[in-house]
């Protein structure tokens, strides 16, 4: 097995900092004038996080990951304010209402790059996306989740009461699927990945976090979900590749409104131990 790391042994200093920061403890040191390097077998449970390469000092890890090389942050660090993090988190909200103007696809590249840092199990980097761009999709899928509604709730599904509400406010024009929102995001993953949902939502958090930075607005779309998993006419029409199940989806588009102020919230509650 090829090796997933490689040292520079002139530009290396011996300050095993690497050593420190492995996840897995699989670089070491004979001596303190050795060059480190992985310990034997330790190629095969290396889990590729690159956290070696990006913490080196002196540049002299080089971690071999098909994608692409790390990437320095301007001045050396991403620092922020807290002060000024707080106030960009809390002025976040999830948007039902969308102007009808489509977002570009650059856009949409620009944030799921972002994304696609998020943290995930052993990295393991699961998560694929199906981007709805076309809105006349976003609402053709949309009906199809509202079909599904309309059949579990003549089923007795538990929820036939909520869903009932759903289907008429459709009928009557108004989408509290995907809120008429011009675009759908959804994170699917191999459904036998015991870690797929929950690494994800941690995506479809940072994209939720980062949307608004670009002018953006996002809602978590747990009805269509709920569809998407149960319904085999919407799982068609997702088209996912085999193998592969939807884990969430999120309605994404330009906000029609401006929130000035941030709504009161409930007390932190927490135990100290």
């Amino acid at each position: 097995m090829d090796h997933p790391i490689t040292v520079d042994s002139d530009a290396c200093t011996r300050c095993g900092i690497c050593i420190e920061i492995c996840p897995m403890g699989i670089i070491a040191q004979d001596g303190p004038d050795d060059l480190p390097g992985l310990v034997p077998g330790g190629a095969a449970v290396c889990s590729r996080c690159g956290h070696c390469e990006a913490v080196c000092p002196a540049g002299a890890v080089s971690a071999r990951y098909p994608a692409c090389g790390p990437q320095h942050l301007p001045g050396g660090s991403a620092a922020i304010a807290p002060a000024d993090l707080a106030a960009y988190l809390r002025a976040r909200r999830t948007v039902r209402r969308y102007r009808e103007e489509c977002v570009d696809r650059e856009t949409v590249e620009a944030l799921l790059d972002v994304v696609r840092f998020a943290p995930s199990g052993m990295n393991g980097q699961p998560v694929h996306w199906l981007v709805v761009h076309d809105p006349a999709e976003v609402r053709r899928l949309a009906g199809l989740a509202i079909a599904w509604m309309r059949e579990a709730s003549r089923a007795g599904h538990p929820m036939a009461d909520l869903f009932g509400v759903l289907v008429r406010t459709w009928d009557a024009g108004v989408d509290q699927i995907c809120r008429g929102a011009p675009h759908l995001v959804i994170a699917h993953a191999d459904a036998k990945n015991p870690m797929a949902y929950t690494d994800s939502i941690i995506a479809l958090t940072w994209l939720e976090v980062a949307a608004p930075s670009f002018g953006l607005g996002t809602c978590w779309a747990g009805f269509f979900q709920m569809a998407a998993s149960a319904s085999p006419a919407l799982a068609e029409a997702l088209g996912l590749p085999e193998g592969h199940a939807p884990q969430y989806a999120m309605a994404l588009g330009y906000p029609a409104y401006r929130f000035p102020r941030v709504p009161g919230r409930e007390p932190v509650r927490v135990t100290w131990r």
